[in-house]
């Protein structure tokens, strides 16, 4: 495991992290956001989407691909 620095997109589900999703770009990371909003959760007051600069510590599958453990801070 290795911990890094990294662009976050996090789901905020009735205030708790629910999800989240590393990207290397905040213009891809606003982008998958919007795409999300404007498809998924027009009508909810409890879902809340943000990109955010966080610290995560990450682990590699079997064939590779990064995924977050946990956020850090």
């Amino acid at each position: 495991m290795e911990i890094i620095k990294t662009i976050t997109l996090i789901l905020y589900l009735g205030g708790d992290v629910t999800e989240h999703t590393a990207y290397e770009q905040i213009s891809k990371c606003l982008k998958a956001k919007r795409t999300i909003e404007r498809n998924l959760y027009k009508e909810s007051n409890s879902v809340r989407y943000s990109c955010e600069n966080k610290t995560v510590e990450i682990s590699k599958n079997s064939d590779g691909t990064t995924y977050i453990v946990k956020i850090i801070k």
